[in-house]
């Protein structure tokens, strides 16, 4: 009982609030032309609450979810009533209705649909992807609407440059204090006490405190409907619902041609405004949930709000917050919400002649305030100067020109602002050459160290990220000063971590063809996905260009080429014995050493050892190649090195006396030689200065192993 109990007090304080807004909001539209029928806005606003804080409360991952109308939509919907008043003016009372009418289920349902669309297709995520500055522009920009909503609500004056001199009218002039003093005095009492109901409580009291000056003060009715005191709403009204009642049958839908653009606005402003709210309150109650299924839910809210008569309404943070405040836990509450808001539509809608206007005229100017102070000011302190005028810039040209061309002018700074930011990116992650790094292929010490002294001939640019004008032309001014300070003979495009390209990029790299043929570069491009490869060619890079599937095959096929510019005289089929009088420093000794080899045995498969075999013998590399692989669990083996002619293989665990470390296995035409641990002792024991230059090579073999694996380090460190 007593979680019901809690429930139903969060969903009545909840109610307080929600009754609040929607009396704001339906004045907030329904002013100018359409205040004769400001019980029927009102009306309209309940029939949002009642709709869509049922469906959301009953549906949502939030189970406190209060959702109903909103600033940020409401503002551009009254932004639609204004561009529609031109043509209001000109109708009879009934048309006008059913014009705004129209033009309200007519947004509602087409942001109902939208949002239902991006749940459905689960791309609610690429609502996260719109910058923050323009996120912040919207609403600041919002905020403005607001602020010029609620002078114009209060005042009856339109807020323009041009209508200054009646502002500064007496009557005006006063109930525009009055309204300003009010909003100040709900911004300090809203930051002064974060009490979940001071703020319907403080309205409440405005109402009885000006109802009360009212009676003490001999004031002529005429006077104080006269100044605008109070709301005035002759037609009682009654709850509208055009499908049923047939107010749309005949009605010129291309009247609503102005406000096409508005109406998209309202749907991504409501995207916007969702996703933002959710983010509130997933920090704000640490329950995390599922952002498409939020606009699955709210989408059907909203398509059942048009449907009914009201317009858009999602999930709230300030009511769902006073909900939790006063124990509200579970989807009754959204439910005493809706319930409450139908009973108001259904024996109360006529309460809005007891609302002053400056108590709702100031309601909305403290949430514009906030809109503008939060999104337009203090957002100063996140952005940087350049994104910061994007923010007011959209509110300036929200001010002079409509919402819609800052719809349009926020779309285009986003694209912009990506644009601009993906730039900064490094799209080279790595430029090294192959004196750097070298493929997995373990070459002799001549060639090794032919490779060191000219390897930076050949270098390896491996781009990242999204290939694009701008960032392909990063690429093709580095291309152009390596050409013209190193002079390469071969550079390497790898393009594995590239995630997109664009036709733009493609022409780029047709330019970097361009000059490398000029200057006689080879070109070689590694890891183009089916995509890149399209966009490439269609850009008019040719097919005979070398490919590559990986990196390792580009790199040991330009070590191969790099090595075939040696010096002729350079003998690289020198025999065994040959090698060996290098490593024991006498023909004579090596000789002997050799002798002591047998050929390496191969099982069926021609793998020299396995993975976890005793280690009882060296193996000499005459002619490779020779591959060592890993196994891993449930995948195939990985191979991490290839040794070519003229190596030594299996030396660290010869000497730590531990298991093979991995396997090795031989190519069909590698010829390979073992030393067991038994003939090594042998040669040891009869020639120990030879067998200490042994083990001396083997140090250094590993010394420069190990330098040349910092040296691959350091370049990607870079």
């Amino acid at each position: 009982m007593i979680p019901v109990l809690r429930n139903l007090s969060g969903g009545l304080a909840a109610s307080l609030l929600s009754l609040a807004y929607c009396f704001s909001y339906g004045a907030f539209i329904f002013a100018g032309p359409l205040q004769p029928f400001l019980s029927q806005g009102v009306a309209a606003a309940l029939i949002t609450a009642a709709v869509t804080a049922t469906i959301v409360a009953l549906a949502s991952g939030f189970r406190s979810a209060i959702a109903g109308p909103d600033s940020n939509t409401t503002a551009l919907l009254a932004a639609m009533m204004v561009i529609l008043a031109p043509a209001m003016a000109t109708m009879a009372p009934g048309q006008a209705l059913v014009l705004a009418m129209a033009a309200l289920g007519s947004a509602t349902l087409l942001t109902g649909l939208t949002l239902f669309l991006l749940g459905w297709r689960r791309l609610g995520k690429l609502v996260r992807f719109i910058p923050y500055p323009v996120v912040a522009g919207f609403l600041a920009a919002t905020g403005w609407l607001m602020l010029s909503g609620a002078v114009s609500m209060t005042t009856g004056v339109t807020l323009s440059w041009q209508t200054l001199p009646v502002l500064s009218e007496r009557h005006t002039l006063i109930i525009l204090a009055t309204t300003v003093l009010w909003a100040a005095a709900l911004w300090f009492l809203t930051t002064r006490w974060k009490y979940p109901l001071i703020l319907p409580l403080a309205l409440l009291a405005a109402i009885i405190a000006t109802h009360a000056v009212l009676a003490v003060l001999p004031l002529p009715e005429d006077l104080v409907a006269a100044w605008g005191v109070m709301f005035s709403a002759p037609d009682a009204g009654r709850p509208i619902f055009p499908l049923v009642t047939g107010d749309y049958a005949g009605f010129d839908w291309t009247a609503l041609a102005p406000v096409a653009g508005d109406m998209v606005a309202v749907a991504v402003l409501a995207i916007l405004s969702i996703l933002i709210n959710s983010t509130a309150i997933e920090l704000a109650t640490g329950v995390d949930v599922d952002l498409d299924r939020e606009l699955r839910v709210q989408g059907i809210a909203n398509v059942a709000s048009a449907l009914a008569g009201g317009f858009v309404g999602h999930i709230s943070v300030s009511r769902t917050l006073v909900n939790v405040a006063a124990g509200g836990a579970s989807r009754l509450a959204g439910v005493v919400v809706g319930l409450v808001a139908l009973a108001v539509l259904m024996f109360s809608s006529h309460a809005i002649s007891l609302v002053p206007r400056f108590v709702l005229g100031g309601l909305l100017l403290q949430l514009a305030a906030r809109l503008i102070w939060d999104w337009g000011f203090l957002s100063r302190r996140s952005l940087p100067l350049l994104d910061w005028f994007v923010v007011v810039a959209i509110v300036l040209i929200t001010s002079s020109f409509g919402f819609l061309h800052a719809l349009l002018f926020g779309l285009l700074a986003g694209c912009v602002i990506f644009a601009v930011d993906v730039s900064r990116i490094r799209v080279i992650r790595y430029q090294f050459g192959l004196d750097e790094r070298s493929s997995s292929l373990v070459r002799s010490r001549e060639e090794s160290t032919f490779l060191l002294k000219h390897g930076g001939k050949v270098q390896i640019m491996e781009l990242s990220g999204y290939l694009f004008f701008g960032s392909a032309y990063s690429v093709l001014e580095r291309v152009t000063t390596m050409v013209a300070e190193r002079s390469p003979q071969e550079i390497i495009f790898e393009f594995s971590a590239v995630t997109g390209i664009d036709s733009s990029a493609g022409a780029s790299f047709t330019k970097i063809r361009d000059l490398l043929r000029k200057n006689g570069i080879r070109q070689v491009m590694v890891g183009t996905s089916p995509v890149a490869e399209h966009i490439l060619t269609s850009a008019g890079l040719d097919r005979d260009i070398p490919r590559h599937d990986n990196l390792d095959t580009a790199l040991e096929q330009a070590e191969e080429a790099l090595l075939a510019t040696r010096d002729a005289s350079i003998d690289q089929r020198r025999s065994m014995v040959d090698w060996l009088s290098d490593v024991v420093g006498s023909r004579e000794y090596a000789q002997s050493l050799f002798d002591r080899m047998t050929p390496a045995p191969r099982d069926a498969h021609s793998y020299l050892c396995h993975q976890g075999d005793p280690t009882d013998s060296l193996f000499f590399v005459e002619r490779g190649p020779v591959s060592v692989t890993l196994e891993r669990d449930s995948h195939r083996a990985l191979r991490v090195r290839v040794f070519g002619a003229h190596t030594l293989l299996g030396e660290v665990g010869f000497f730590l006396d531990v298991p093979r470390s991995a396997n090795l296995l031989a190519s069909p035409s590698a010829i390979v030689w073992s030393l067991s641990r038994q003939a090594f002792d042998e040669f040891m024991n009869k020639h120990p200065s030879e067998a200490l230059s042994l083990t001396t090579y083997v140090i250094r073999l590993q010394s420069e192993r190990l330098t040349f694996a910092n040296r691959q380090i350091a370049s990607l460190q870079r």
